[in-house]
């Protein structure tokens, strides 16, 4: 009986030595939530005050975060790079367009190639230098409006003709704005106005 006693106490050592390892490789291997949650509200450049995150879930499979939370009545969602810390996807929808002060919906396809032929790519708008609040906000000085007037319908990345530019699609007195932004230059690429009803 005392040599049973024995394995039990040797494979329970054991079991606890190899937890103890996989803790301090999981701990040096993979960013902390506390640094995502920095990192999210960095990028979207607000106070984490005003921010709620519903859930921070690590997808050990695919080596990044998956992040849902709520900023001004609007549901994100981030994908953050497990190791590096660099947001690889962001989404979000405009959950309340009657205070609408978001930046909008957007309708990714989070299964785009990225091929240059108008496809949504949201992975690669970690590449930007400018931010997409900076898209919007040209956009919207062009279209000479402010965004308490606006109802904001798309605002994402996807690459035109080869180049990362942000979409900022939005409504005002029955016309449609549809606005494409270098990522990196803040150049318009493209507008149109167009009448709803038409």
């Amino acid at each position: 009986m005392k040599k049973y006693g024995k394995i039990i106490i040797i494979v329970v050592g054991i079991i606890a030595v190899i937890a103890l390892l996989l803790l301090i490789c999981f701990k040096v291997t993979f960013i902390s939530k506390k640094e995502v949650k920095d990192i999210v509200v960095d990028d979207m450049n607000v106070s984490s005050n005003d921010v709620y995150f519903e859930s921070i879930d690590l997808e050990l499979d695919k080596n990044y975060y998956e992040v849902e939370l709520y900023y001004q009545n609007n549901d994100y969602e981030y994908k953050v790079d497990a190791k590096n810390g660099k947001v690889i996807y962001n989404d979000f929808n405009v959950t309340n367009n009657s205070n609408n002060n978001g930046l909008g919906n957007s309708n990714s396809n989070s299964n785009s190639n990225g091929n240059g032929n108008g496809n949504n790519n949201s992975n690669n708008a970690g590449n930007a230098k400018i931010s997409l609040q900076e898209a919007r906000n040209i956009a919207l000085t062009h279209a000479n409006l402010d965004i308490s007037v606006v109802n904001m319908v798309k605002c994402e990345s996807e690459y035109y003709n080869g180049v990362l530019v942000y979409e900022i699609d939005f409504t005002y007195n029955n016309y449609e704005y549809d606005y494409k932004v270098d990522a990196n230059t803040g150049e318009i690429i493209s507008y149109d106005k167009d009448n709803i009803y038409d």
